[in-house]
């Protein structure tokens, strides 16, 4: 679900101007970026830019527009640095919309984490009892399973290598079905065309493999509202004078769970079918009439917020020792030995990665500025 609060789109074509002087500066960018553009190295920039901490940007959800090929080239940079791929696969979420050359990068909170994992406990909670009963309901759902945020990916354009790349908040598939037949977001922020845009790209790029897109709106962005809604979107086969065509259709839209002072309020709750897990051909195949319902209620939703909430927000208690202690940690062993004679080799090669980033960075600020884009 898309999940999501406050949007900063970032744009990524900006006016190169050359540095005001180069007395002491080469006439080109240096040959480490001489095969990456200007949006490739932003992106990258800014993977790094979490890494060590010094991201104090509030938003959880950064777009960057990217021109075409920039995403493979992306990739490419991040499989050639082991530590920094590792680190993004570990801690970072990206989505990357094939058709639009859009990259969104999820920062999710501590809120946004609890909350999500409080529904989907109860999701499959619930998937748990329904195996433990008899006949073709409980042997579907043996087979359903959660995906959580494993990554997703659409071909979405024959004329591009590129493919779409999702990771959403929470998803639940069947092991004999490609795609994820539900799948979850929390939004936080982001404007209503990207929820809509997001369904649109789950449903239509799947072919209708992911029956229901579920999204559970927390308005943080606004302080002087505590309001949470609910919205859900399905696929829909439509008869149109140019023959059958498939839209994704929000069947809930923005109905409130929680009111603007974050109080519960009389809502029918997150309904799902057994069969919405796997797509239509599937889930008859297996199911049959057989179907059944999973709910959370209205009020359970509005309780799992305020405990993913009270729980980030109180003061939290630690151990402490009744007197001082030293604290020992383990030396690290070298990777490997460093031969004598080469120290002052990789010195010297630091010194010059160095001093060609510095530059970098300062060719970049004097020569580029950036441009804000909306969804």
């Amino acid at each position: 679900m898309a999940m999501l609060t406050s949007q900063a789109n970032v744009a990524h074509q900006q006016h190169v101007t050359p540095p005001p002087t180069l007395t002491k500066q080469p006439l080109t960018p240096p040959l480490t970026d001489k095969k990456q553009s200007l949006g490739v190295r932003r992106v990258i920039a800014f993977f790094k830019q979490i890494r060590a901490g010094r991201n104090t940007d509030q938003d959880t959800r950064i777009e960057f527009q990217l021109a075409e090929g920039e995403y493979d080239q992306i990739e490419s940079a991040l499989q050639s640095d082991d530590v920094l791929s590792g680190y993004v696969e570990e801690k970072i979420r990206y989505d990357y919309d094939g058709d639009q050359r859009r990259l969104a990068v999820r920062m999710p909170t501590g809120i946004h984490e609890r909350f999500i994992d409080a529904v989907e406990d109860d999701i499959r909670s619930q998937l748990k009892r329904i195996r433990n009963g008899s006949g073709k309901k409980a042997e579907f759902a043996q087979k359903v399973h959660p995906g959580r945020s494993t990554e997703i990916r659409f071909d979405t354009n024959a004329l591009s290598s590129s493919k779409s790349k999702y990771e959403p908040d929470a998803s639940f598939g069947h092991e004999d079905a490609q795609y994820p037949g539900v799948i979850v977001e929390v939004a936080y922020s982001q404007k209503k065309t990207c929820l809509d845009r997001l369904a649109d790209n789950y449903i239509l790029d799947s072919d209708a493999s992911v029956q229901i897109v579920i999204c559970l709106h927390i308005e943080y962005d606004n302080k002087e509202t505590s309001k949470a809604t609910l919205s859900v979107w399905r696929p829909q086969l439509l008869d149109t004078p140019d023959g059958p065509e498939l839209r994704a259709v929000e069947v809930v839209a923005d109905e409130a769970f929680r009111d603007d002072e974050g109080n519960a309020v009389d809502h029918p709750g997150l309904r799902l079918r057994l069969s919405d897990f796997a797509y239509e051909e599937l889930a008859q195949n297996e199911l049959g009439d057989e179907d059944t319902d999973i709910y959370i209620s209205g009020s359970q939703l509005c309780r799992y917020l305020y405990a993913a909430e009270s729980r980030v927000e109180r003061a939290l208690g630690k151990h402490s020792f009744t007197k001082e202690v030293k604290k020992r940690k383990r030396s690290e062993t070298p990777p490997e030995e460093i031969r004598a004679g080469d120290e002052a080799k990789y010195a010297e090669q630091e010194r010059r990665a160095a001093k060609r980033a510095d530059f970098d960075m300062d060719y970049e600020e004097r020569s580029s500025t950036k441009s804000l884009s909306d969804c």
